[in-house]
Protein backbone atom coordinates (compact mmCIF):
# COMPACT_ATOMS: atom_id res chain seq x y z
CA UNK A 1 0.00 0.00 0.00
CA UNK A 2 1.80 3.28 -1.15
CA UNK A 3 1.60 6.16 1.44
CA UNK A 4 -1.01 9.19 1.08
CA UNK A 5 0.66 12.00 0.02
CA UNK A 6 0.46 15.47 1.92
CA UNK A 7 -2.70 17.42 0.71
CA UNK A 8 -1.82 20.37 -1.75
CA UNK A 9 -1.65 23.88 0.48
CA UNK A 10 -0.52 22.34 3.70
CA UNK A 11 2.97 21.79 5.11
CA UNK A 12 4.42 18.44 4.69
CA UNK A 13 4.83 15.89 8.09
CA UNK A 14 7.33 16.50 10.06
CA UNK A 15 9.48 13.97 12.55
CA UNK A 16 7.63 15.58 15.35
CA UNK A 17 4.24 15.18 14.10
CA UNK A 18 5.02 11.53 13.91
CA UNK A 19 6.17 11.34 17.43
CA UNK A 20 2.85 13.41 18.43
CA UNK A 21 0.69 11.18 16.90
CA UNK A 22 2.40 8.25 17.95
CA UNK A 23 2.68 9.25 21.41
CA UNK A 24 6.54 8.30 21.51
CA UNK A 25 9.85 10.64 21.23
CA UNK A 26 11.33 11.74 18.53
CA UNK A 27 14.13 9.91 18.67
CA UNK A 28 11.98 6.89 19.06
CA UNK A 29 10.59 7.86 16.15
CA UNK A 30 14.22 8.13 14.23
CA UNK A 31 14.88 4.59 15.68
CA UNK A 32 12.17 2.84 13.92
CA UNK A 33 12.25 4.47 10.71
CA UNK A 34 16.51 3.96 10.64
CA UNK A 35 15.26 0.25 11.22
CA UNK A 36 17.65 0.17 14.68
CA UNK A 37 16.94 -3.02 16.76
CA UNK A 38 15.73 -2.98 20.79
CA UNK A 39 12.36 -0.88 20.08
CA UNK A 40 8.90 -2.99 21.04
CA UNK A 41 6.80 -4.46 18.42
CA UNK A 42 3.82 -2.53 19.65
CA UNK A 43 5.76 0.45 19.67
CA UNK A 44 7.20 0.12 16.04
CA UNK A 45 3.76 -0.55 15.09
CA UNK A 46 2.57 2.52 16.25
CA UNK A 47 4.88 4.56 14.68
CA UNK A 48 4.47 3.44 10.85
CA UNK A 49 0.86 3.56 11.52
CA UNK A 50 1.57 7.24 12.33
CA UNK A 51 3.83 7.97 9.39
CA UNK A 52 1.49 6.20 6.84
CA UNK A 53 -1.56 7.97 8.17
CA UNK A 54 0.34 11.57 7.92
CA UNK A 55 2.01 10.53 4.27
CA UNK A 56 5.17 11.31 6.18
CA UNK A 57 8.62 10.98 4.22
CA UNK A 58 12.00 11.20 6.04
CA UNK A 59 14.48 14.37 5.09
CA UNK A 60 18.09 12.56 5.47
CA UNK A 61 19.45 15.56 6.96
CA UNK A 62 16.57 16.16 9.41
CA UNK A 63 16.57 12.50 10.13
CA UNK A 64 20.22 12.30 10.98
CA UNK A 65 20.09 15.57 12.89
CA UNK A 66 17.09 14.08 15.42
CA UNK A 67 18.18 10.56 15.91
CA UNK A 68 22.09 10.47 14.34
CA UNK A 69 20.91 7.95 11.66
CA UNK A 70 22.52 9.35 8.38
CA UNK A 71 22.43 6.14 6.46
CA UNK A 72 25.62 6.71 5.10
CA UNK A 73 29.12 5.30 5.87
CA UNK A 74 32.39 7.16 5.08
CA UNK A 75 35.40 5.15 3.27
CA UNK A 76 38.97 6.49 3.16
CA UNK A 77 41.44 4.83 0.55
CA UNK A 78 45.19 5.49 -0.23
CA UNK A 79 45.12 5.50 -3.63
CA UNK A 80 42.25 4.88 -5.79
CA UNK A 81 44.01 4.20 -8.79
CA UNK A 82 45.24 1.61 -7.21
CA UNK A 83 42.98 -1.59 -9.15
CA UNK A 84 43.61 -3.21 -5.93
CA UNK A 85 41.32 -0.18 -4.31
CA UNK A 86 38.74 -0.09 -6.75
CA UNK A 87 38.01 -3.63 -6.62
CA UNK A 88 37.42 -3.75 -2.60
CA UNK A 89 35.72 0.18 -2.43
CA UNK A 90 32.98 -2.02 -5.28
CA UNK A 91 32.99 -4.52 -2.69
CA UNK A 92 32.27 -2.29 0.12
CA UNK A 93 29.90 0.28 -1.39
CA UNK A 94 27.51 -3.04 -2.66
CA UNK A 95 27.55 -4.56 0.70
CA UNK A 96 26.46 -1.31 2.61
CA UNK A 97 23.83 -0.65 -0.25
CA UNK A 98 22.41 -3.97 0.79
CA UNK A 99 22.29 -3.02 4.08
CA UNK A 100 20.64 0.31 3.66
CA UNK A 101 23.87 2.64 3.43
CA UNK A 102 25.15 5.03 1.11
CA UNK A 103 29.04 5.48 0.84
CA UNK A 104 31.14 8.88 0.90
CA UNK A 105 34.39 7.93 -0.69
CA UNK A 106 37.59 9.90 -0.36
CA UNK A 107 40.84 9.63 -1.50
CA UNK A 108 44.13 10.66 0.47
CA UNK A 109 47.31 9.77 -1.91
CA UNK A 110 48.60 8.19 1.15
CA UNK A 111 49.07 11.82 2.78
CA UNK A 112 48.39 11.16 6.17
CA UNK A 113 47.13 15.65 6.41
CA UNK A 114 44.67 14.76 3.62
CA UNK A 115 43.43 11.90 5.83
CA UNK A 116 43.04 13.80 8.40
CA UNK A 117 41.19 16.62 6.97
CA UNK A 118 39.21 13.69 5.60
CA UNK A 119 37.87 12.23 8.54
CA UNK A 120 37.57 15.61 10.07
CA UNK A 121 34.81 15.89 6.87
CA UNK A 122 33.04 12.86 7.56
CA UNK A 123 32.29 13.13 11.14
CA UNK A 124 30.66 17.16 10.38
CA UNK A 125 28.46 15.47 7.77
CA UNK A 126 27.84 13.07 10.44
CA UNK A 127 28.15 9.86 8.97
CA UNK A 128 27.78 6.99 11.04
CA UNK A 129 31.14 5.17 10.61
CA UNK A 130 34.20 5.09 8.65
CA UNK A 131 36.43 2.24 6.81
CA UNK A 132 39.49 3.37 6.82
CA UNK A 133 42.36 1.59 3.61
CA UNK A 134 44.57 4.20 4.21
CA UNK A 135 46.76 4.11 7.58
CA UNK A 136 49.86 4.60 8.38
CA UNK A 137 52.00 2.33 10.87
CA UNK A 138 51.70 5.34 13.47
CA UNK A 139 49.10 7.41 12.56
CA UNK A 140 47.54 9.91 15.35
CA UNK A 141 44.10 11.18 12.83
CA UNK A 142 43.40 7.27 13.10
CA UNK A 143 44.92 6.20 16.18
CA UNK A 144 42.36 9.37 17.70
CA UNK A 145 39.58 8.00 15.89
CA UNK A 146 39.70 4.82 17.28
CA UNK A 147 40.54 6.21 20.93
CA UNK A 148 37.50 7.95 20.67
CA UNK A 149 35.18 5.10 20.01
CA UNK A 150 33.77 6.59 16.93
CA UNK A 151 32.43 3.39 14.97
CA UNK A 152 35.81 2.79 12.71
CA UNK A 153 37.17 -0.55 10.78
CA UNK A 154 40.55 -0.49 8.92
CA UNK A 155 40.98 -2.69 5.97
CA UNK A 156 44.42 -3.93 4.12
CA UNK A 157 46.42 -1.99 6.18
CA UNK A 158 46.51 -2.01 10.41
CA UNK A 159 48.51 0.07 13.29
CA UNK A 160 51.68 -1.04 14.55
CA UNK A 161 49.72 -0.46 18.19
CA UNK A 162 47.06 -2.94 16.50
CA UNK A 163 44.65 -0.97 18.03
CA UNK A 164 41.17 -0.88 16.53
CA UNK A 165 39.10 -3.14 14.56
CA UNK A 166 40.90 -4.45 11.02
CA UNK A 167 40.34 -6.61 8.08
CA UNK A 168 43.90 -7.37 6.45
CA UNK A 169 45.82 -10.36 4.57
CA UNK A 170 48.52 -12.24 6.56
CA UNK A 171 51.31 -10.67 4.15
CA UNK A 172 53.86 -12.05 6.05
CA UNK A 173 52.80 -15.66 5.14
CA UNK A 174 52.17 -14.69 1.47
CA UNK A 175 55.58 -12.93 0.94
CA UNK A 176 57.04 -15.71 2.47
CA UNK A 177 55.03 -18.36 -0.10
CA UNK A 178 55.70 -16.48 -3.29
CA UNK A 179 59.74 -16.47 -2.13
CA UNK A 180 59.70 -19.99 -1.35
CA UNK A 181 57.94 -20.50 -4.62
CA UNK A 182 61.38 -19.16 -6.56
CA UNK A 183 63.62 -21.43 -4.11
CA UNK A 184 61.94 -24.24 -5.09
CA UNK A 185 62.08 -23.27 -8.53
CA UNK A 186 65.89 -23.21 -7.95
CA UNK A 187 66.24 -19.25 -7.75
CA UNK A 188 69.33 -18.24 -5.24
CA UNK A 189 69.77 -14.46 -6.47
CA UNK A 190 66.18 -13.14 -5.82
CA UNK A 191 65.44 -9.55 -5.42
CA UNK A 192 62.62 -7.78 -3.32
CA UNK A 193 60.94 -4.10 -4.81
CA UNK A 194 59.51 -2.74 -1.23
CA UNK A 195 56.88 -0.54 -0.20
CA UNK A 196 56.93 2.08 2.31
CA UNK A 197 57.90 1.08 5.28
CA UNK A 198 55.54 3.40 7.34
CA UNK A 199 52.79 0.93 5.64
CA UNK A 200 51.88 -2.28 7.81
CA UNK A 201 51.88 -4.09 4.54
CA UNK A 202 54.71 -3.27 3.19
CA UNK A 203 56.66 -3.88 6.93
CA UNK A 204 55.27 -7.18 6.25
CA UNK A 205 55.98 -8.42 3.33
CA UNK A 206 59.38 -7.44 3.43
CA UNK A 207 59.27 -9.51 6.83
CA UNK A 208 58.16 -12.59 5.19
CA UNK A 209 60.77 -12.36 1.76
CA UNK A 210 63.34 -12.36 4.62
CA UNK A 211 62.09 -14.93 6.09
CA UNK A 212 61.92 -17.69 3.30
CA UNK A 213 65.15 -16.66 2.82
CA UNK A 214 66.32 -17.36 5.88
CA UNK A 215 64.45 -20.99 5.95
CA UNK A 216 66.71 -21.71 3.04
CA UNK A 217 69.79 -21.00 4.01
CA UNK A 218 70.05 -17.85 1.71
CA UNK A 219 72.05 -14.54 3.06
CA UNK A 220 70.12 -11.70 3.17
CA UNK A 221 71.10 -8.98 0.70
CA UNK A 222 70.98 -5.71 1.06
CA UNK A 223 71.78 -4.75 -2.64
CA UNK A 224 69.45 -6.61 -4.09
CA UNK A 225 66.28 -4.77 -2.10
CA UNK A 226 64.90 -1.67 -3.55
CA UNK A 227 62.56 0.75 -2.65
CA UNK A 228 59.38 1.06 -4.91
CA UNK A 229 57.26 3.32 -3.00
CA UNK A 230 54.02 0.97 -4.08
CA UNK A 231 54.64 3.59 -7.04
CA UNK A 232 54.74 2.71 -10.56
CA UNK A 233 57.08 5.44 -11.93
CA UNK A 234 59.61 4.75 -8.78
CA UNK A 235 59.49 1.40 -9.33
CA UNK A 236 60.34 1.38 -12.83
CA UNK A 237 64.01 3.13 -11.91
CA UNK A 238 64.39 0.45 -9.11
CA UNK A 239 63.51 -2.17 -11.14
CA UNK A 240 66.17 -0.61 -14.07
CA UNK A 241 68.48 -1.26 -11.45
CA UNK A 242 68.04 -4.64 -10.29
CA UNK A 243 67.90 -5.71 -13.64
CA UNK A 244 71.42 -3.93 -14.74
CA UNK A 245 73.22 -5.22 -11.75
CA UNK A 246 76.15 -7.71 -12.30
CA UNK A 247 75.18 -10.73 -11.44
CA UNK A 248 71.83 -10.02 -12.54
CA UNK A 249 69.01 -11.51 -10.02
CA UNK A 250 67.32 -14.24 -11.47
CA UNK A 251 64.24 -13.18 -10.05
CA UNK A 252 61.84 -10.54 -8.42
CA UNK A 253 59.39 -10.26 -5.97
CA UNK A 254 57.77 -7.26 -6.39
CA UNK A 255 55.64 -5.35 -3.56
CA UNK A 256 52.72 -5.19 -4.83
CA UNK A 257 51.25 -5.92 -9.00
CA UNK A 258 51.45 -2.40 -9.95
CA UNK A 259 55.36 -2.25 -9.28
CA UNK A 260 55.42 -5.92 -10.56
CA UNK A 261 54.06 -4.82 -13.79
CA UNK A 262 57.02 -1.82 -13.81
CA UNK A 263 59.41 -4.61 -13.11
CA UNK A 264 57.92 -6.27 -16.39
CA UNK A 265 58.30 -2.67 -18.78
CA UNK A 266 61.94 -2.40 -17.12
CA UNK A 267 62.92 -5.43 -18.78
CA UNK A 268 61.14 -5.23 -22.00
CA UNK A 269 62.79 -2.14 -22.19
CA UNK A 270 66.34 -3.49 -21.47
CA UNK A 271 65.90 -6.65 -23.22
CA UNK A 272 65.51 -8.93 -20.57
CA UNK A 273 63.13 -11.85 -21.12
CA UNK A 274 60.46 -12.80 -18.40
CA UNK A 275 60.59 -15.64 -17.30
CA UNK A 276 63.94 -16.65 -19.46
CA UNK A 277 66.21 -14.35 -17.76
CA UNK A 278 64.18 -12.99 -14.69
CA UNK A 279 60.96 -14.52 -12.90
CA UNK A 280 58.46 -11.91 -11.30
CA UNK A 281 55.77 -11.80 -9.25
CA UNK A 282 53.33 -9.49 -8.07
CA UNK A 283 50.95 -9.24 -4.95
CA UNK A 284 46.83 -8.41 -4.87
CA UNK A 285 46.09 -10.58 -7.76
CA UNK A 286 44.34 -7.71 -9.73
CA UNK A 287 42.49 -8.84 -12.52
CA UNK A 288 44.78 -6.79 -15.00
CA UNK A 289 47.36 -9.97 -13.19
CA UNK A 290 45.63 -12.62 -14.92
CA UNK A 291 45.37 -11.47 -18.64
CA UNK A 292 46.60 -13.48 -21.23
CA UNK A 293 49.65 -11.02 -22.63
CA UNK A 294 50.82 -10.98 -18.66
CA UNK A 295 49.93 -13.85 -16.70
CA UNK A 296 51.30 -12.70 -13.66
CA UNK A 297 52.43 -15.06 -10.88
CA UNK A 298 51.11 -12.92 -7.61
CA UNK A 299 49.23 -13.63 -4.27
CA UNK A 300 46.09 -13.30 -4.34
CA UNK A 301 43.51 -11.27 -1.70
CA UNK A 302 40.02 -11.92 -0.89
CA UNK A 303 39.54 -8.82 -1.83
CA UNK A 304 35.54 -9.11 -1.97
CA UNK A 305 35.66 -10.81 1.57
CA UNK A 306 37.78 -8.23 3.24
CA UNK A 307 35.41 -5.22 1.52
CA UNK A 308 32.56 -7.45 2.70
CA UNK A 309 33.72 -8.15 6.45
CA UNK A 310 34.97 -4.56 6.88
CA UNK A 311 31.02 -3.17 6.08
CA UNK A 312 29.41 -5.56 8.69
CA UNK A 313 32.05 -5.48 11.26
CA UNK A 314 31.20 -1.27 10.46
CA UNK A 315 27.59 -1.85 11.27
CA UNK A 316 28.02 -3.94 14.17
CA UNK A 317 29.54 -1.20 15.57
CA UNK A 318 26.75 1.33 14.52
CA UNK A 319 24.21 -0.34 15.12
CA UNK A 320 24.95 -1.52 18.76
CA UNK A 321 23.05 -0.58 21.13
CA UNK A 322 24.10 2.96 23.06
CA UNK A 323 26.95 2.28 25.35
CA UNK A 324 27.79 -0.95 24.89
CA UNK A 325 31.35 -1.86 24.24
CA UNK A 326 33.10 -5.02 22.95
CA UNK A 327 36.44 -6.01 22.09
CA UNK A 328 38.21 -4.98 18.52
CA UNK A 329 38.04 -7.90 15.84
CA UNK A 330 41.18 -8.80 14.57
CA UNK A 331 40.19 -10.41 11.54
CA UNK A 332 43.24 -11.76 8.82
CA UNK A 333 42.44 -13.24 5.90
CA UNK A 334 44.43 -16.49 4.41
CA UNK A 335 46.83 -15.52 1.09
CA UNK A 336 46.63 -17.31 -1.86
CA UNK A 337 49.96 -18.32 -4.27
CA UNK A 338 48.76 -17.58 -7.87
CA UNK A 339 51.74 -19.08 -10.45
CA UNK A 340 51.27 -17.86 -13.68
CA UNK A 341 53.70 -17.98 -16.44
CA UNK A 342 55.99 -14.79 -14.88
CA UNK A 343 57.92 -16.92 -12.75
CA UNK A 344 58.65 -20.02 -15.07
CA UNK A 345 56.42 -22.50 -13.57
CA UNK A 346 53.29 -23.99 -15.58
CA UNK A 347 50.71 -20.80 -16.54
CA UNK A 348 47.49 -20.69 -15.19
CA UNK A 349 48.17 -23.12 -11.88
CA UNK A 350 46.55 -22.09 -8.30
CA UNK A 351 48.20 -23.09 -5.15
CA UNK A 352 47.11 -22.81 -1.75
CA UNK A 353 50.03 -23.81 0.62
CA UNK A 354 49.26 -25.27 4.53
CA UNK A 355 48.90 -22.14 7.14
CA UNK A 356 52.87 -23.16 8.07
CA UNK A 357 56.06 -23.49 6.79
Amino acid sequence: MGRPAPRSGRRPATILDVARRASVSPATVSRVLNRRPHVRPEVRAAVERAVAALGFRPNPVARSLVGGGSRTLGLIVADITNPFYAETAKAIVETARGRGYMVVLCNTDNLPRLQAEQIRMLREQRVEGIILGSVHRRDPAAEELVASRFPCVMYNRRLASQAGTFVVLDNVRGAEEVTRHFIELAHRRIAFLAGPPSFSTAAERLTGYRRALAHAGIPFDRRLVRQGQFKAELAYQAARELLQQRPRPTAIVAGNDLTALAVLDAAAHLGVRVPEDVGVSGFDDIELAGSERIQLTTVGQQKAEMGRLAVNYLLELVEARDGLRRDPIHHVLPPTLVVRRSCGAMAGARVRRAATL
